[in-house]
């Protein structure tokens, strides 16, 4: 008798075992590059590729200059107390390129899949990275690097990483307790090795001046990209409505939106652009938008502790139902700090609550954001570069020992 066994693979672990597939192919196919350009290096007497031997060193890896933010307050600290690093980037416009300081040496390593190359035969004492999911795809761990440190570079809750992202880490800087206890329950319901969680807060918060957190008569609309974004399925209508309560509007979508909506983009273009209350924002950094804006509109994401913790602005969430499969939020059923924050200094609706939008606004109006309810979601508000300066230091020390 025959039997058929049939393998069922959720889309999550799918997705993941097709991405390792495809890294691995990537891994074999630089690494072949890399045993070319070291043969030809010894017959060309040239160099042909920059060392990745930094033994000893303390290390840092940006993917590229969106993130300059995040280590720029920590980078300073270090220079301050005359620490020694290096940084490495996969951003040749990188601001981390241009330090100016006996203390720093800087790196760029090509385009991201380059670097990634790189960064898997790297040599160091210590590597601090924002970057997740370590040793999961591309990205591997190196034998030669003694502890790897994660920077969380947004306050979002661990619940809207990809699955695994933080488990292969020695060390994570934290942003709230909320991390930490998420963080912990994975260890625990992984029977992995823990980690050191560290206090440490939101870096980029420092370089928030009261000045910054003004207030005009704008709405702002803040769709994030992909599936959980509303951006095509009542983007336009949810514009219009606001619109039409007298509300002026400044419509500034996620960047990687004009890659992946570009169609429904030129749609909202041209339909409100005539409209002197309507304004399309197009620019990379969110903080003077932001910092402008009565009220923000955006879908579930980062931006709403942007908004509410760093700029003081109650926020409107639309709500959607996305696939949490391939998501840690599969893995941890409790509720997200993204959630509970929003109860408290916000509010979360639905597509079909956008009729009723200048009711819900003029109600989230009437919230006062202060200081003790900040600290409640973030560790040391505005402090944090040093914090992490000193975290980190204390890891560098410890490995040398």
């Amino acid at each position: 008798m025959n039997y058929l066994f049939m393998l069922y693979i959720d889309p999550g672990t799918g997705s993941l075992l097709i991405s390792s597939i495809i890294g691995l192919a990537v891994t074999l196919l630089f690494t072949l590059k890399g045993f070319f350009y070291k043969i030809a290096s010894r017959f060309t007497g040239k160099i042909l590729y920059l060392k990745n031997d930094f033994s000893g060193k303390l290390v840092f890896f940006s993917e590229g200059q969106r993130y300059w933010n995040v280590f720029e307050p920590v980078l300073k600290e270090l220079i301050k107390k005359k620490q020694a690093f290096v940084y490495l980037t996969a951003d040749k416009n990188d601001n981390g390129l241009n330090i100016n300081s006996e203390f720093c040496e800087s790196h760029y390593l090509g385009e991201l899949n380059q670097a990634i190359i790189y960064l898997n035969r790297l040599r160091a004492e210590i590597c601090v990275m924002t970057t997740p999911q370590l040793d999961i795809l591309t990205l591997k761990r190196s034998k030669y690097v003694k502890h790897y440190c994660n920077l969380m570079h947004s306050p979002v809750d661990i619940h809207f990483y990809k699955k695994f992202a933080f488990d292969r880490f020695n060390s994570i800087l934290c942003v709230n307790n909320f991390q930490i206890k998420n963080l912990r329950k994975l260890e625990n319901d992984r029977s992995i090795e823990k980690k050191d969680l560290f206090e440490t807060g939101c870096t980029y918060y420092d370089n928030i001046d009261e000045i910054d957190i003004n207030k005009e008569d704008n709405i702002l609309i803040a769709p994030s990209w992909g599936e959980k974004s509303f951006i095509k399925t009542c983007g336009k209508e949810l514009i219009k409505k606001v619109l039409e309560e007298g509300y002026k509007v400044v419509f500034r979508p996620h960047p990687q939106s004009f890659t992946a909506d570009e169609e429904i983009l030129i749609e909202i273009k041209n339909t409100f652009e005539s409209n002197k209350n309507f304004q399309f924002d197009k620019s990379s950094d969110n903080k003077s938008t932001l910092s402008k804006s009565k009220i923000v509109i955006s879908s579930m994401s980062g931006l709403v502790f942007d908004s509410i913790i760093g700029y003081r602005k109650p926020t409107i969430v639309i709500s959607n139902n996305w696939v949490e499969k391939g998501w840690e939020s599969y893995s941890l059923k409790n509720t997200s700090s993204t959630h509970i924050l929003l109860k408290q200094l916000g509010k979360t609706i639905f597509e079909n609550d956008i009729v009723n939008i200048g009711t819900i606004i003029k109600e989230v109006e009437k919230i006062s954001i202060t200081d003790e309810i900040i600290q409640q979601y973030v560790f040391n508000f505005k402090n944090a570069g040093k914090v992490a300066a000193d975290q980190i230091i204390s890891i560098y020390n410890r490995t040398q020992k």
